[in-house]
């Protein structure tokens, strides 16, 4: 059954497999009406395991984690408007780019790229994805 929140806002939401999302309490996808937010996105597994030691890689397993998301709520990648993406090093921003680019160059969201201290020194890239659902 559904919350009283969900049910007068038609609120849903979706999680991974990652063990994060219970441990901090959030989804890994929220969709209200035809917006759907995802957070936070690191290039890890169930298991904590980090997919790729180089950004490329991590970017290109993020963001098709971001696409499952996107995909249970409804949307894909072409309905993303913006990304928000937080760098480890600056070092890594080609091989982000590169992959982002190899994603996203004929959607051409919005983006905005960081450089922050991430939770693990193996986290390399996070990304978080806003999409808006035409119709």
């Amino acid at each position: 059954m559904p919350s009283p929140t969900a049910a007068r806002t038609g609120r849903r939401s979706v999680s991974s497999p990652s063990t994060w999302e219970p441990r901090l309490g959030y989804s890994r996808g929220v969709r209200i009406g035809n917006q759907v937010f995802v957070a936070g996105t690191a290039a890890i597994d169930g298991e904590d395991r980090v997919h790729g030691d180089d950004a490329y890689t991590q970017t290109d397993f993020i963001i098709r984690k971001i696409q499952t998301a996107l995909r249970e709520l409804g949307a894909d990648l072409e309905d993303v408007v913006s990304t928000v993406t937080y760098l480890s090093d600056r070092a890594h921003f080609d091989d982000y780019a590169r992959a982002h680019r190899a994603y996203f160059q004929d959607i051409a969201p919005v983006n905005t790229t960081v450089l922050a201290a991430l939770v693990r020194p193996d986290f390399l890239v996070e990304i978080t994805a806003t999409a808006v659902i035409a119709g």
